[in-house]
């Protein structure tokens, strides 16, 4: 099972981080692979939501929900499963002291079966890689302008 990680600082505090973590309405702009999202009444645990990419429909569930500390969502579109995991973590200010600002580490697991030959080949795969930086980034620019 390939794991792909990253972390960003968001100039912001983390109540308006998980607010926009936690608004599907959100997601098209830095969710990776999300054009849409449908479905859902509420974000909370156990709930399940459809999505949209280049016209295919997918399913999705919120595995685990920690509120200002985590949100777990599992995807899924044809045999591809995807585990996203965001961990919050206040930062910032003077010696660390304000904490007005925001870590998130975004981790994407492939939870692809096949052994440890895919794994490793998976593992090495560019595309998760970039996938993953550029949702951290589409976040920071997602928060930081609202």
């Amino acid at each position: 099972m390939p794991k792909f990680e990253r972390d960003v600082e968001i100039d912001a505090p983390i109540e308006k981080v998980w607010e926009i973590l936690t608004n599907p309405q959100t997601w098209p702009q830095w969710f990776p692979g999300i054009e849409e999202v449908s479905g859902f009444t509420d974000v909370v645990e156990n709930a399940q939501f459809e999505w949209k990419d280049e016209g295919r429909t997918g399913r999705g569930t919120i595995v685990k929900l920690e509120p200002h500390k985590r949100l777990e969502v599992v995807t899924q579109m044809d045999d591809d499963r995807d585990s996203h995991i965001f961990k919050l973590k206040k930062t910032g200010g003077l010696l660390g002291l304000a904490k007005d600002e925001t870590k998130v580490t975004y981790k994407l697991d492939t939870l692809m079966g096949g052994g440890i030959i895919s794994g490793f080949i998976a593992g090495g795969n560019p595309k998760d890689t970039i996938r993953v930086k550029k949702a951290v980034h589409a976040l920071r620019r997602t928060v930081e302008s609202m």
